[in-house]
């Protein structure tokens, strides 16, 4: 303890004014210095503390170093401010006590900003940050006007929607109005074939339609074909075309559905379906068959009655057996005509099936050396009446007189039509195997062949004998 006092003890040193001479001016001058050069390192570490704290997102390494230097600046304002006390008190010991803490702190200061210092050059200098500040603003004033470009558009687009809205809700009213109360009726579902929209539903269904399935409103017989084409428009994604028959006997109604494959409610895939109600229409077709079956059997009747009324007049009149047999046969070739329209509603009839009915009588023992051929046509039902006598005819004389009653003979009955639409069609029918003379008179069949048909069917006609036998063509619009 008594050396630590000798260290501290100032006896023996004089003040630092002694060496001053104690003259006034000088030592005022290096007192007021060194107290403003203390005050004004006091004031700095002071700013420098007030920026740290208030500048909260300067990194630790940067807080570090402006302490440091905080304390480095305070311990020179402290050297200073013993150099006044010196003045007039001889504490050299502290002052060189002040003056070794200035030192190590002065050393760790340096030591400490070497490094820092190539972070310090990154920091960006005044120019930089207001050439960046001035590219930022210029970035914030091209996105304020893309965001102005953009409600813009959006206020567009709006407008657009709302504009859309409003025709798809008129839409949906005239929908509404179009097929409220009529026989047709939409439905929408999803790929589990569940209902997510019925308009225009079955009374027969219930109110409660949405999240059920064919399966639960449907009879299992009607439900299973009606799945079955649903799921072929799923699979497929092609629209589908069906019938659907629900209920038995009178009740018994029958609905045209078109199934076609489409985004349905969710964005997901499904199903969107139309289905009219057909029950009066088939129930009208129904009724015509039945009346023109009618007509049909009434029409046989008829042709009978002809046939008797004839059979009897040639008996009255001595008239040759082979007239009666003769004209009973065309009479049965229009028959069998009238029954071939008769079963296609009278719309028309297939010109192949004409020709094979026409043909019946021979087909079973001429077997292959009979061909017919020709692409698929349907002829109305007068063309296939005359056509239907003028083959019967040909049949009949190709039977007695030509190659169908000969043995290696052979027919070829062909057609062809025009490539232009409403073209004609040409009839051929060629004999080969037989030589035919020429008949020395005309009578009625060859006027029907060469006459009658080509007339009745707004067309001509050609009847050749040659030497390998019959030939007959004829031209005629469909």
């Amino acid at each position: 303890m008594l050396n630590l006092a000798a260290f501290f003890s100032s006896a023996g040193f004089a003040p630092h004014g002694f060496c001053l001479m104690w003259r006034p001016d000088i030592v005022a001058l290096h007192a007021i210095s060194d107290l403003v050069i203390a005050a004004a390192y006091f004031s700095i570490p002071l700013a420098i503390i007030t920026f740290v704290r208030r500048r909260t997102d300067l990194i630790p390494e940067h807080r570090r170093i402006a302490m440091l230097f905080s304390l480095f600046i305070l311990s020179c304002g402290l050297t200073h401010l013993m150099e006044v006390v010196l003045l007039w008190n001889p504490f050299y010991v502290a002052d060189g006590l002040l003056k070794a803490f200035t030192a190590l702190v002065s050393v760790i200061a340096a030591a400490a900003l070497w490094p820092v210092i190539p972070h310090l050059l990154a920091i960006p200098s005044p120019s930089q940050l207001t050439q960046a500040n001035a590219s930022l603003r210029a970035e914030i004033d091209a996105k304020l006007a893309a965001v102005d470009e953009l409600q813009s558009v959006r206020a567009s687009l709006e407008a657009e929607v709302e504009r859309r809205v409003r025709e798809v809700d008129r839409l949906a009213r005239r929908f509404q109005i179009a097929t409220e109360g009529s026989v047709v009726t939409v439905s929408e579902q999803d790929q589990d074939l569940r209902y997510l929209w019925v308009h225009n539903a079955d009374p027969a269904w219930g109110p409660s339609v949405i999240g059920r399935t064919d399966d639960d409103l449907l009879e299992r017989e009607a439900a299973a074909g009606l799945i079955a084409a649903k799921r072929a428009a799923l699979a497929s994604g092609e629209a589908q075309r069906t019938e659907l028959i629900v209920g038995r006997g009178a009740a018994r109604r029958y609905f045209d559905l078109r199934i076609t494959p489409a985004e349905v409610s969710g964005g997901e895939r499904g199903l969107l379906t139309a289905s009219v109600d057909i029950t009066e229409q088939r129930r009208q077709q129904e009724h015509l068959q039945v009346i023109m079956h009618e007509l049909a059997h009434r029409a046989k009747n008829l042709l009978s009655l002809v046939e008797g009324v004839a059979r009897q007049t040639a008996k009255a009149e001595e008239l040759p057996a082979a007239f009666i047999k003769r004209f009973g046969a065309r009479l049965a070739a229009l028959g069998s005509a009238h029954d071939l329209l008769i079963s296609h509603d009278w719309a028309g009839v297939e010109l192949s099936a004409l020709i094979k009915a026409q043909l019946a009588f021979v087909l079973p023992e001429a077997g292959d050396r009979v061909t017919v051929s020709g692409p698929e046509l349907i002829v109305s039902p007068q063309v296939g009446q005359y056509l239907a006598l003028a083959l019967h005819e040909l049949a009949t004389n190709a039977t007695k007189h030509g190659v169908l009653g000969r043995a290696g003979g052979r027919l070829a009955i062909t057609w062809t039509v025009s490539d232009a639409p409403g073209g004609p069609v040409e009839l051929s029918w060629r004999e080969e195997g037989a030589v035919t003379a020429a008949p020395t008179r005309k009578g009625f069949g060859r006027t029907l062949l060469e006459t009658i048909v080509p007339r009745a069917l707004a067309g001509d006609g050609d009847l050749s004998f040659t030497a390998t036998g019959v030939a007959w063509a004829v031209r005629f619009a469909p």
